[in-house]
């Protein structure tokens, strides 16, 4: 038996599987009404991956950081902040210590539809939880996060 047949039958592989299968179903469940938060203006997938990362960052983000965190060049987060300028939902401004550097943060009224999509998905997802005690679903939270990639 080879390394990698031998690491797909593995214990670890199994259960590595199973959560993935998890995700999938649930990422289906929140992308099913395939309504978006943004009436009729149509996002694409990443344009959707930056909004969010903007909606949860503490701070403003730099491109370069925003390119890291969704494993994109930085001459494509340029195409997509410029698309999401257009429709106001992501401003661009200089930093205030570095007037060089360029930061980027949800307009108001992108902020305000992230966070009503978001409503409606936790809304419509709080079944899949309800066996989850309030530790549980913390603890799921955070083993969640410290996957690479996160």
């Amino acid at each position: 038996m080879t390394q990698s047949a031998h690491l797909l039958t593995s214990h670890r592989s199994r259960q590595m599987g199973e959560v993935l299968a998890a995700v999938v179903r649930l990422s289906r469940s929140i992308a099913s009404p395939r309504s978006t938060p943004f009436g009729g203006t149509v996002l694409t997938r990443t344009q959707l991956d930056v909004l969010f990362v903007l909606a949860h960052a503490q701070d403003s983000v730099s491109p370069g950081r925003l390119a890291a965190l969704l494993h994109v060049t930085p001459g494509a987060i340029t195409q997509l902040v410029d698309q999401l300028r257009e429709h106001d939902l992501v401003e661009q401004f200089a930093s205030d210590q570095d007037g060089r550097v360029r930061l980027l943060r949800l307009t108001g009224f992108a902020r305000s539809q992230v966070e009503a999509f978001e409503t409606l998905a936790i809304e419509r997802s709080a079944p899949w939880f309800d066996t989850l005690t309030d530790d549980a679903l913390t603890e799921l939270a955070g083993l969640l996060a410290q996957v690479k990639g996160s």
